[in-house]
């Protein structure tokens, strides 16, 4: 599935065979699953409020145990990882934070730096910090925050966890990383990521900003409403029909001066009762 139509040379970061979850007193299930994620590549994780985005990106970081089917980081079965191993490969940065304690911005970005075995005074922390544009915020306790200014430091964390130097080999899972940020930031996320795949990071971002999906991916990854997971090119996430067969929506597609094309919900054919 994911993949197949990028970057075919390079490393496989992190793949899963026939992954499978079925929910707890539910009978519906996610899966199967097969994901093939290389090295420079992102991968756009598309589909409906409560379809398995959040669980099969928690599958992928062995924060799950699936009902059946593989997980493999860099040739390795996940589950046989210890946490400090697998932290210094892989990053989960979720959807919404959540503290006990008012940490301060750069105390919370270090964590990610300790949780791989940094410290929290490395060049990953300062470095993360000022990509995400959180140098004037970096003592401020993070309660202080709006939320889409906790989103940025959740994913400075999450980049200061993979460590300075060159990303190729780990994975970035970022859950909805975008879903908060103004305009200005979530196009400097997808500069920012861009950049990080071109230096060999392997990405895989959930999204319900479509436009935003198809600027920052190489290709897609659906999940139906039933669980399904199917691959998306590239097109496909610019493409009405194929995302109405995802959302069971209609989308409109448009084309700026700049001749890039995007879909948009086609709000304006919905009914009104």
């Amino acid at each position: 599935m994911a993949g197949a139509g990028a970057d075919s040379q390079g490393d496989l970061a992190l793949s899963a065979q026939g992954l499978r979850h079925r929910y707890g007193g539910h009978a519906r299930a996610l899966g199967p699953a097969d994901v093939a994620l290389r090295s420079g590549q992102i991968v756009a994780l598309v589909g409906p409020n409560g379809s398995g985005k959040s669980t099969l990106l928690r599958l992928l970081a062995g924060l799950l145990t699936p009902t059946s089917g593989t997980v493999e980081l860099c040739g390795s079965a996940i589950a046989s990882l210890g946490e400090r191993a697998r932290a210094r490969s892989l990053a989960l940065c979720p959807q919404r934070t959540s503290l006990a304690f008012a940490f301060t911005v750069r105390e919370y970005v270090g964590f990610g730096a300790y949780g791989s075995g940094g410290r929290a005074g490395q060049d990953s922390v300062h470095e993360a910090i000022s990509r995400l544009d959180l140098a004037d915020l970096a003592d401020v306790p993070m309660p202080r925050l709006s939320v889409g200014q906790q989103q940025r430091a959740a994913i400075a964390r999450s980049l200061a966890q993979l460590g300075a130097g060159s990303p190729r080999g780990k994975v970035l899972l970022a859950d909805e990383p975008a879903s908060a940020l103004d305009t200005r930031h979530a196009a400097a996320l997808v500069g920012i990521l861009r950049e990080m795949a071109t230096q060999g990071l392997a990405i895989m971002v959930a999204a319900h900003d479509l436009p935003w999906a198809a600027a920052v991916a190489d290709e897609g990854l659906a999940i139906g409403p039933d669980g399904t997971v199917q691959p998306m090119t590239k097109d496909d996430l610019r493409d009405p029909a194929a995302l109405q067969r995802v959302f069971d929506a209609s989308f409109e597609q448009f084309r700026g001066e700049s001749g890039r094309v995007v879909a948009l919900p086609g709000y304006n054919s919905a009914e009104h009762a």
